[in-house]
């Protein structure tokens, strides 16, 4: 009998967003697919391509988080909600992101990522 429970797409959307708030990559190519591609950052593919680009990204800006404030849908297409911030002040002005993320296998395989326009 398996005991590990196995994670929604929602659950791996978080994680994803996780990594990138604490830095801790570990869990890449547990929860992305070996032909992951952010289509943003078409330079950044795979789990290992990731990693990388969270190292990075934290070491020139350590305070950088990605807020999310919802997560639509729970099959192969996952919608996220959220902004990225910088320190305490940046919250306010921060545009909300919307990223669309499809699964693949259990896995998070493509990324899209679109600007709210309708904010204010």
């Amino acid at each position: 009998m398996h005991s590990e429970a196995v994670k929604s797409p929602r659950q791996i959307a978080l994680q994803y967003f996780e990594m990138w708030n604490t830095g801790d990559s570990a869990e890449a190519a547990e929860i992305l697919s070996p032909d992951w591609i952010d289509h943003a950052h078409p330079e950044v593919t795979g789990p290992h391509g990731v990693q990388q680009a969270i190292e990075r990204v934290r070491m020139a800006q350590p305070d950088l988080r990605f807020d999310i404030h919802a997560v639509l849908g729970d099959g192969d297409l996952i919608a996220v909600v959220g902004n990225p911030t910088r320190g305490a002040d940046a919250s306010a002005t921060a545009p909300r992101l919307i990223w669309l993320m499809r699964m693949h296998d259990g896995k998070l395989a493509e990324m899209w990522t679109y600007r709210d326009t309708t904010a204010s």
